[in-house]
């Protein structure tokens, strides 16, 4: 089942000073399945972040549309926004936006408390999710006294607790050192198995690896897609790259 739908994507922000309109987007156009894992990829300045900031509904679209679960988000009203975006999306960033005043437990939580859930619920949601993320012996400590993978594992968490449609992670490996990372990518996977529907932005290779499918952003406009198919990761993670040296050398894809 079709879970997202972008068409038509366009994203025009107004020059300053006397200075032409900076055109972020062009002609975005792809859907994502229920069940998919997608990498986006591009350069510094392809519209990459532009995109990932429409998509969670933090940004409006000069432009096109983009309907998720089949619903149109230019057509939510600003007031129920915020209240749409907690229940269908769910978000992991590459600095972790934890609160250092709020145990993990609680800031695994915020989502749910903000929706006014009772306290037994929410406990009831965390208990299978921390065990299979490997943090129920530390729900109780402060972000500060853990390791980032830790850290990221705990956002991950609180991604998940709301039941997204939607997982969208910017860069989620970016302040990690090569061990966590390679857990979160496996717990990424481990999560897509169970049927959560992941699109992540990210400049890693390996990262982008893990998806089944990778998406090339090139000027504002989808430039090529590849999907995984019955690769290994490795034989993967070099097309990948093949595909990021004809982007960064101007070529066209096949």
């Amino acid at each position: 089942m079709q879970i997202l739908e972008v068409s038509g994507l366009k994203k025009t922000y107004a020059g300053r000073l006397g200075c032409h309109p900076v055109t972020a987007l062009k002609n975005v156009n792809f859907s994502v399945e229920e069940g998919e894992y997608i990498a986006i990829m591009g350069e510094s300045g392809s519209g990459k972040t532009t995109l990932l900031n429409i998509l969670a509904a933090l940004d409006h679209p000069t432009g096109g549309r983009v309907i998720l679960d089949g619903k149109d988000l230019s057509e939510i009203k600003e007031s129920a926004m915020a209240a749409f975006r907690r229940d269908n999306l769910g978000f992991v960033f590459q600095e972790f936006n934890l609160l250092d005043t709020f145990t993990l437990e609680d800031n695994i939580y915020l989502p749910l408390v903000l929706a006014g859930q009772l306290y037994r619920d929410m406990y009831q949601r965390l208990i299978p999710i921390a065990a299979r993320l490997g943090i129920t012996d530390i729900l109780k400590k402060y972000p500060y006294e853990v390791s980032g993978g830790q850290k990221q594992r705990a956002a991950v968490a609180r991604a998940m607790i709301t039941k997204p449609k939607l997982i969208l992670a910017d860069e989620p490996t970016g302040a990690l050192d090569s061990k966590a990372s390679d857990e979160l990518l496996r717990l990424f996977a481990e999560v897509n198995e169970l049927g959560q529907t992941i699109l992540m932005v990210t400049h890693s290779v390996k990262a982008a690896s893990t998806a089944n499918r990778v998406l090339f952003i090139r000027d504002g406009e989808v430039f090529h897609q590849i999907y995984r198919g019955a690769d290994t990761v490795e034989a993967f993670y070099q097309k990948i790259s093949d595909t990021l040296i004809l982007l960064a050398t101007g070529g066209k894809q096949a």
